[in-house]
């Protein structure tokens, strides 16, 4: 990226507090590519997830694939903890933030009417992210992968949340984050002395955009643009500590889902869950009919 300039000093990820408005929680991250959001989860609420999932977790072999070892990660998560899917995944503040970024309306014609498309946000992944002591740090990356994702970008395509079900500090393996990073193009070299520690507390959460865009406004001068964020699990050089976060992300309702919902998913967990949440997980259509089942809206054809 010409003129790109390196610190080994990059600023610390701006804090604030759950009451903030969606509005200002996107503003921070348009700024800055992630923010952390003060005591946004009951710490109860997480003591439950991680019940949870203990059968999950200490079932789990390490494959050695993607992950660190002395790591375990739990995928599905929104299928395998009832509370992460109906209480943390539906944060109100996570998913207004979701739907500012990610909701997609369209006009088009259809014969001789003018009709208004609206696409949702849905679930693209989840997953509980165990480091154990020794774990290696991640390399720095984007998760555009799946998307094929170049920058800059045309839409939004992803906003994650990870809540802090442990503290989560630089020495037990805090993310690595690099602030500005989502203004970066494809060439641009990620370097870990440009990447800062997203410490958290327990009850605390990292909100980032992990794949963005460049809208045609900020195409002239280049200064306003989006893209994926920067980052990767740190090292974990305790002796005796663990880290977890739980974490979901969206995704606009016409791409496909990094994870196949609908198979991570028992049918049986889904038709358990309240209507909003199964339609957060994909059981919707987008319109104008993306996702449709026997041409029936997926919530109505699980009733049949």
């Amino acid at each position: 990226m010409p003129g790109a300039t390196i610190t080994t000093n990059p600023p610390a990820l701006r804090r604030l507090p759950a009451t903030s408005s969606p509005e200002e929680v996107l503003s921070v991250i348009r700024e800055d590519g992630g923010v952390i959001i003060e005591k946004i989860a009951d710490p109860a609420k997480l003591d439950k997830a991680w019940d949870e999932i203990q059968p999950y977790l200490h079932a789990q072999k390490h494959t050695g694939v993607t992950f660190a070892e002395n790591t375990r990660r739990i995928t599905g998560l929104a299928g395998k903890s009832r509370t992460f899917a109906t209480e943390l995944l539906m944060t109100p503040l996570y998913q207004k933030v979701a739907d500012l970024l990610l909701t997609k309306t369209t006009r088009t014609w259809w014969g001789f009417e003018k009709t208004t498309s609206t696409s949702l946000p849905q679930l693209t992944n989840s997953m509980a992210f165990w480091l154990g002591p020794g774990a290696k740090a991640q390399g720095l990356h984007r998760d555009d992968q799946c998307h094929h994702t170049r920058h800059p970008a045309k839409y939004e395509t992803e906003l994650g949340i990870m809540f802090a079900c442990t503290r989560s500090h630089k020495a037990n393996g805090a993310t690595n984050v690099v602030p500005f990073s989502h203004k970066w193009d494809d060439e641009r070299k990620p370097k870990m002395e440009e990447a800062v520690s997203a410490e958290l507390e327990k009850g605390d959460a990292l909100m980032w955009s992990v794949k963005a865009s460049l809208s045609k406004s900020t195409l002239p001068n280049r200064t306003n643009r989006l893209g994926s964020t920067y980052h990767g699990a740190g090292h974990n050089s305790t002796d005796d500590e663990y880290r977890l976060l739980l974490a979901a992300f969206m995704t606009p309702g016409w791409l496909r889902q990094d994870e196949n919902q609908y198979l991570s998913i028992p049918r049986e967990v889904i038709e358990s869950y309240p209507e909003e949440v199964a339609r957060v997980l994909g059981y919707y259509v987008s319109r104008p009919y993306g996702g449709f089942v026997e041409q029936m809206d997926p919530i109505d054809w699980l009733k049949t």
